[in-house]
């Protein structure tokens, strides 16, 4: 949403909105190494800033502006990691009623100042049609959409954007479009395919469809999801080579976040494919869930690169999520595979994930709701031995809900009875101790393989990887044990 060099110059000159201060430091405070925070725990950090934050935005609800917008946004981010889905929801939703009344998508662009304004004003508004897809599917509900206004794509290129200043962006030439470097723009064409896959999950787990109607829809999906990736310019797929050219541009996070997001639709929407026991067409079901493995062991990778690469961190939440999904189709591998070779890269795959998984949980406690759902797929797993994998709602709200605490997952007999939202609340109380470090006055593609599966390093203070590799690696373990273990070992404190 944000121009970095505009942002920081605010800053240094002390005319930075407060509320995007604020809102910005109950994000990162759990990530600083300023020694302000030595006796609190990264989680707790961010509390106090978001209260401030949304003391401000109090000041002004009926006044909506593209900078409370924003503001607003950030809390319910801030919301979404504490795991309190209905705080994440209202705060969300006031940024969307706040760009309604604004006209955000509506707004003529040439009455924007200039073209700096108006390129935060287009990605405020995919940042808001992004915040309402995840946070509707969070609810279990549809999206209410109002924009589809293609003025509303961010149109200036990515590196050009963060690097340069106002008035170097000025001055620079459009870029062509093989050369364009416009992640969040592609990003933007997956949401309508994410939300598809999200209904279409939601009927399947309802019954509202049966699985072979979810057999004839899923490949309408995969091919928009194919055709996406297909359209990308060749600089922009996934390869070593090209992680490494947004790194160096200070870009890695980005370049990441658009692959994983496209491998975990991918997971999503094969996820059902995956089969125990009898009752599935094995000609039918076995090459998607090969799909639905493949798209799993990509997302390893990419969380892999993100805990190897400097500069490439992925230690938002979301991913949270994402490699908790990616870990059950790896469960699933360690627990029905008769494959040696299968089940040795699924072995390796969970250290990825754990690790990754072991260092996020630290900052964001609804990361640790998230990996608390993999004990219950596992026992899924196990029941399903003499009763078929079935996609029920708990397995389908767990698949689409990133930032909801689920309730455990009941049998399928008491599962129609009793479906509904379950919400966490954390303490609404106000803070008002004195902020840390802020002044109180102030104003289907090939995949690179470059990273081997071992033996990469944490740029963290975690230290326990030796001991969960050893795990993982002790051949004289049963995979039922050895999957016990290892979850035993990523939910201990």
């Amino acid at each position: 949403m944000f121009h970095e060099p505009s942002f920081m110059h605010h800053m240094k000159e002390g005319t930075a909105s407060m509320k995007h201060v604020y809102g910005m430091c109950a994000l990162a405070a759990r990530f600083s190494k300023n020694p302000v925070f030595h006796d609190m725990s990264p989680c707790s950090r961010g509390q106090v800033y978001a209260s401030q934050a949304m003391r401000l935005c109090r000041q002004c609800t009926d006044t909506p502006s593209l900078e409370t917008i924003q503001a607003l946004l950030l809390i319910g981010y801030f919301f979404s990691g504490e795991a309190d889905n209905q705080r994440k929801h209202i705060y969300v939703g006031l940024a969307r009623l706040h760009a309604e009344a604004l006209s955000l998508w509506g707004y003529p662009m040439q009455s924007v100042s200039n073209a700096i304004n108006r390129e935060e004003y287009r990605r405020t508004c995919l940042s808001v049609r992004i915040a309402t897809h995840w946070s509707a599917s969070d609810m279990f509900m549809e999206p209410e959409d109002s924009c589809h206004s293609s003025e509303m794509i961010p149109e200036v290129d990515d590196v050009l954007f963060h690097n340069l200043t106002s008035a170097e962006l000025l001055r620079k030439p459009q870029l062509a479009p093989t050369f364009r470097c416009d992640m969040w723009a592609q990003m933007a064409r997956t949401l309508d395919i994410f939300t598809k896959i999200n209904g279409l999950l939601r009927q399947l787990s309802r019954g509202v469809i049966t699985l072979d109607d979810y057999c004839q829809e899923a490949p309408l999906l995969e091919d928009r999801l194919n055709q996406w990736y297909e359209n990308l310019p060749e600089h922009l797929t996934y390869s070593y080579n090209h992680i490494i050219f947004f790194l160096e541009r200070h870009l890695g996070r980005t370049f990441l976040s658009m692959h994983i997001g496209y491998y975990h639709f991918r997971q999503m929407l094969f996820f059902p494919f995956l089969k125990a026991g009898a009752g599935r067409d094995a000609t039918t079901t076995e090459p998607k869930a090969a799909k639905c493995n493949e798209s799993a062991a990509t997302v390893s990778e990419i969380l892999n690169y993100a805990t190897s690469l400097e500069n490439c961190e992925l230690d938002y939440f979301i991913y949270g999520h994402i490699a908790v999904v990616s870990s059950c189709v790896h469960l699933h591998s360690l627990l029905f595979s008769d494959d040696l070779s299968e089940l040795f890269m699924a072995r390796q795959r969970l250290i990825l994930n754990f690790k990754f998984l072991m260092r996020v949980k630290s900052y964001w406690p609804i990361v640790d709701f998230s990996v608390s759902r993999l004990r219950t797929f596992q026992n899924s797993c196990r029941n399903s031995i003499s009763d078929p994998f079935v996609l029920d709602n708990w397995m389908a709200r767990f698949l689409t809900e990133h930032s909801s605490s689920l309730a455990e997952r009941q049998t399928h007999d008491s599962m129609s009875s009793s479906f509904g939202v379950e919400r966490v609340s954390t303490q609404s109380a106000e803070y008002s101790e004195e902020l840390p470090g802020i002044a109180q006055n102030s104003g289907t593609p090939n995949t690179p393989n470059h990273v081997a599966l071992e033996g990469s390093q944490s740029k963290g203070p975690e230290n326990a990887w030796d001991g969960l590799s050893y795990l993982m690696n002790d051949q004289s373990m049963t995979n039922e044990a050895l999957a016990n273990n290892a979850i035993d070992w990523l939910l201990k404190d």
